[in-house]
């Protein structure tokens, strides 16, 4: 666990996001260059992540989760809301004004093939950081990659290989090296297990968990697997059509989930237990997810709710704390705060 900074200690987080919207304008027919309507990738997220600390999303595929870190790292430029680093505005912030804010950022992508460049040796990969953030001479920055790739896990030695002649796992930790060069303390991890073997997803799992402790980083951890998210997160959030559902710390949202959308999510993780198993129920939700470019009066969720009321279909409720746990667990669900059917527990 890294030492507390003074703003952490003046209550300021390291990463805090305020209602970001990231929507993706299209058109289509004859008069194509009219703009026609907005894909709303994210539609109003709000977090906050502090020094040491996981923050999970998760969500069906296409929820706005790898949409939501790109825009807090600037790749994908926000279209409303803020993004603040240790309290710093940093939207609309050009490539020059962002080199700065690289070294406190960074990213372990999704595939670990397609990130890293095939032409180009591990030593080079791994260093090319150092090239523009240090002024390290040529022996130096070799020596600090062969560090940096011991610290992941990997020889030294095989800094003058290429990527193809590694293993997927092996490449994720090229990856999270990369990362690591510039000495980061936030790191968004774009489902960086999900491409594995579950053996070496639980070998990634437990480097990214030792890596915190050793160097006190944040991440924000993205992923489907629901049991990984509770394995390494403190936090979770639930999105669901570019929106936060639901979040709290990990233990709340598995043992008490107030949101439907949620409960049906954790009803999907099997149990090791097989007598736990046959006991366990799924909940089936009906129809499809509802097109993100369309703007919905109330819940999104209720076209698919098995518990949908006229209430919510005339406007959309807004993350409130549940009862008694206020300040660290929220739900977006006019019934959050109830005792929901049996049915659906």
């Amino acid at each position: 666990m890294s030492t507390t900074t003074n703003s952490q200690a003046a209550g300021v987080p390291l990463l805090e996001v305020r209602n970001l919207e990231v929507h993706f304008p299209f058109s289509h027919g004859p008069f194509w260059r009219r703009t026609h309507g907005a894909v709303r990738a994210v539609d109003g997220v709000s977090f906050t992540l502090r020094e040491g600390e996981t923050l999970g999303l998760v969500g069906e595929s296409g929820c706005g989760k790898s949409t939501t870190a790109r825009a807090c790292l600037n790749l994908v430029h926000p279209t409303g809301g803020e993004v603040l680093f240790r309290g710093r505005p940093i939207q609309g912030f050009d490539d020059r004004a962002m080199l700065p804010l690289r070294r406190e950022m960074q990213m372990i992508f999704q595939d670990p093939f397609a990130s890293l460049n095939p032409r180009m040796t591990v030593g080079r990969i791994v260093g090319e950081p150092l090239v523009i953030f240090s002024d390290l001479s040529r022996r130096d920055r070799e020596l600090e990659v062969m560090r940096l790739l011991e610290l992941v896990g990997l020889n030294p030695r095989f800094l003058n290989r290429y990527p193809h002649e590694f293993s997927g796992g092996q490449r994720q930790r090229i990856g999270i090296a990369r990362a690591l060069a510039v000495g980061p303390k936030v790191i968004f991890c774009d489902e960086p297990v999900s491409a594995l073997d579950v053996s070496i997803q639980a070998q990634v799992v437990n480097l990214l968990d030792d890596l915190q402790q050793q160097l006190g980083l944040a991440y924000v951890f993205i992923a489907h697997d629901l049991a990984v998210v509770r394995h390494i997160c403190d936090r979770v959030g639930v999105m669901y059509l570019g929106r936060i559902v639901e979040i709290g710390t990990a233990e709340e949202i598995y043992r008490n989930p107030r949101h439907p959308y949620t409960q049906a999510l954790l009803s999907a993780v099997p149990d090791a237990d097989p007598i736990t198993e046959r006991k366990r129920r799924r909940i089936v939700l009906k129809g499809e997810v509802p097109s993100p470019d369309r703007q919905y009066p109330g819940c999104p969720f209720a076209d698919r709710c098995p518990i949908v009321q006229d209430e919510c279909r005339r406007s959309p409720p807004q993350l409130e704390g549940i009862a008694g746990r206020e300040d660290t667990h929220r739900a977006a669900c006019y019934f959050a705060r109830e005792n929901l059917p049996t049915a659906i527990v």
